[in-house]
C-alpha cells in the first residue's frame, strides 16, 4: 500500500504546479531538436544542443541541486541531495523527426486541444524530463526524507544511436538503481535486441531517376516520391494502374513523371496497424510492363523484402516465448548513384541467436539482388529475475491505479538497455476512476514518432504520480 500521508502531498504538489509544468513543458517542445550536422559544443546539431540546454536549466535554482551541462558528450545531469546510493532518471531531450500532414498544429506550435498536449516530442521523451523535473521539484518543495542521490539525466542522442550515453558511461559512474520514463507501466523488465542495417540494389535504376520517402528508420514511412524518365506509354499505363488508388497520385511534365504514395506511419516496434508508402508504389511499379525491366526486377525484389513487417522478407522470422515476434520494419527509401537503398530497424527476443539473424538475413538479401550494409546489432536484455523490485513497483502501481497490470518486456529500445539495474516506465496512464474522454484522432496520428503526437495532461500527471511513489519506494529498498 502506498503512504497516503505521501500522497496527499504529491496531489497537493500537483495541483499547485500544474499550470507552470504546463508552460515549461511546452517550451522545450517549441525546440525542433532533430539531430542535425555536428558543430563545435554541440555533437547532434544545434537545435539539439538548444533543447538539452534550456532542460537542465529547468532544475537551476532548486534546492540542493547541482546542474551539469556537457556540451562535447551531448548530455546533461541534474543531482539533487545526497547519500552513498543513487537513483538515476533517465530522459532524452531530441525527437524524430516532425514529418507533413499535421492537422492539429505545426509539429513545434504546442497546443492542448480538449485534456492533450500536442507536439513533437511532447511524448516522445520531453515528457520524461518534465516528469523527472516534477519529481526534483517535489521532493525539495516538501523537504522528502530520502536517503539516495538523486541523479536526473537528460540526453540529445536517443533516437539516432545514444551516442550521448555512450559518453556519459565512459564518463560518470552508473546508479545503484534507474527509471527510464519512456515506455510502458507497470515496469519494463527486458527489451528486444535491435538490429540496424541499410541494403543497396547492385544494379542500378534505368527509368527510375528518384525514388526517395522516410525520415528516420525507426518509423514505418509513409511517403513516398519517385520520378521517372517520362514516356507517353509509361505515363498512359500508371495512370490506368492507380486508377481507383486512393494512396498513389501520378502526374507528368512530358519530361519525367512523378509519383507519390501515402501510407500510415507506426513506431517500429510496433507496427501493427501501419501500412508502408514503399509498398504501396512498388505494387504499382512491378505491375507496368511499359517500365524499364531491369527497374521491375530491382522494385519486385525491393518488395519481396519489405512487404512483412515480420521477417518473412528477410529470411527470418522468430515468436519469442517472452517478448513475441520479431519485427522487420523499412524506415527510409533513397536513391543513391542511381541504386536504391533502404533501411531496415529489425527486433527480436532472447531465443532468436544474432549472428544467425545478421548471416541468414545476409545471405537471403544478397540472393534478392542487395547488398548489406551500416550493420548495428544492439542486444537486448531481461532485469534478473530474483529482483523483487518489479513485484513491488506492481504493488504502487496497481494501488493507484486499481488496473491490476503485470510487468512488461518491450520491443523499444530505451536508455535502460545500456545501464544497470534499470526499470523503463511509462509517462502517462489512464486510470479506472477517469471520467473525462481521452483525445481521439484519425488513424495515423497522435502516437509516439506519428503526425500530431500527443499525450492526455491528466493521465500524465498520473504517471508522475507514480513515480514519485517509485523513487520513496527504491530508496527504502537499495538503503535497507
Amino acid at each position: 500500500m502506498i503512504n497516503k500521508s505521501t500522497d496527499e502531498k504529491i496531489l497537493e504538489w500537483i495541483d499547485n504546479n500544474k499550470e507552470n509544468i504546463i508552460s515549461s513543458w511546452k517550451n522545450l517542445v517549441r525546440i525542433p531538436s532533430v539531430r542535425a550536422e555536428a558543430t563545435p559544443g554541440a555533437p547532434f546539431g544545434e537545435n539539439c544542443a538548444k533543447a538539452l540546454k534550456e532542460s537542465i536549466a529547468l532544475f537551476d535554482g532548486i534546492s540542493d541541486t547541482v546542474t551539469s551541462l556537457y556540451p562535447d558528450s551531448g548530455y546533461a545531469l541534474a543531482q539533487y541531495g545526497k547519500g552513498n546510493k543513487t537513483i538515476g532518471i533517465f530522459s532524452h531531450s531530441d525527437v524524430v523527426p516532425a514529418g507533413e500532414g499535421w492537422i492539429y498544429t505545426k509539429p513545434f506550435e504546442p497546443i492542448v486541444v480538449e485534456g492533450s498536449l500536442i507536439g513533437r516530442g511532447c511524448e516522445d521523451n520531453k515528457s520524461g524530463i518534465i516528469a523527472a523535473l516534477c519529481l526534483v521539484k517535489f521532493l525539495s518543495d516538501y523537504n522528502v526524507d530520502i536517503k539516495s542521490k538523486i541523479q536526473v539525466f537528460i540526453g540529445s542522442d536517443e533516437e539516432c544511436g545514444m551516442g550521448d550515453l555512450k559518453a556519459y558511461l565512459s564518463e560518470q559512474k552508473i546508479p545503484d538503481l534507474s527509471f527510464v520514463p519512456d515506455a510502458d507501466f507497470p515496469c519494463s523488465v527486458g527489451e528486444k535486441g535491435i538490429y540496424h542495417f541499410w541494403v543497396k540494389s547492385k544494379d542500378t535504376f534505368t527509368d527510375i531517376v528518384d525514388f526517395n520517402g522516410g525520415e528516420a528508420a525507426n518509423i514505418v514511412l509513409d511517403k513516398v516520391n519517385s520520378k521517372i524518365r517520362y514516356s507517353e506509354k509509361l505515363f498512359a499505363e500508371l495512370e490506368q494502374v492507380v486508377k481507383g488508388n486512393k494512396n498513389v497520385s501520378v502526374n507528368e511534365d512530358k519530361e519525367y513523371i512523378y509519383l507519390t504514395s501515402n501510407g500510415i506511419s507506426k513506431h517500429a516496434s510496433m507496427p501493427d496497424g501501419s501500412l508502408n508508402a514503399a509498398v504501396v508504389l512498388f505494387e504499382v511499379l512491378k505491375e507496368c510492363n511499359e517500365l524499364n525491366s531491369n527497374d521491375r526486377i530491382i522494385v519486385k525484389s525491393a518488395l519481396q523484402l519489405i512487404s512483412d513487417n515480420y521477417g518473412k522478407g528477410i529470411g527470418v522470422t522468430n515468436n519469442d516465448p517472452v517478448f513475441g515476434k520479431m519485427t522487420s520494419v523499412n524506415g527510409i527509401c533513397k536513391t543513391k548513384d542511381s541504386k536504391l537503398c533502404m533501411s531496415f530497424d529489425v527486433r527480436y527476443g532472447d531465443t532468436l541467436d544474432a549472428s544467425y539473424l545478421e548471416e541468414m538475413s545476409e545471405k537471403v538479401i544478397n540472393e534478392n539482388g542487395f547488398d548489406v550494409y551500416n550493420k548495428d546489432n544492439s542486444p537486448g536484455f531481461s532485469i534478473d529475475k530474483n529482483s523483487n523490485i518489479p513485484e513491488k513497483l506492481e504493488n504502487i502501481f496497481n494501488d493507484i491505479t486499481k488496473l491490476n497490470l503485470k510487468r512488461v518486456v518491450m520491443s523499444g529500445g530505451t536508455y535502460a538497455r545500456k545501464l544497470n539495474n534499470a526499470f523503463s516506465i511509462g509517462t502517462s496512464i489512464v486510470t479506472e476512476d477517469r471520467k473525462d474522454k481521452v483525445l481521439k484522432m484519425p488513424e495515423g496520428h497522435g502516437g509516439m514518432h506519428q503526425r500530431d503526437e500527443k499525450i492526455d495532461i491528466e493521465a500524465f500527471f498520473q504517471a508522475v504520480r507514480i513515480l514519485m511513489h517509485y523513487v520513496i519506494e527504491s530508496d527504502k529498498i537499495i538503503n535497507e
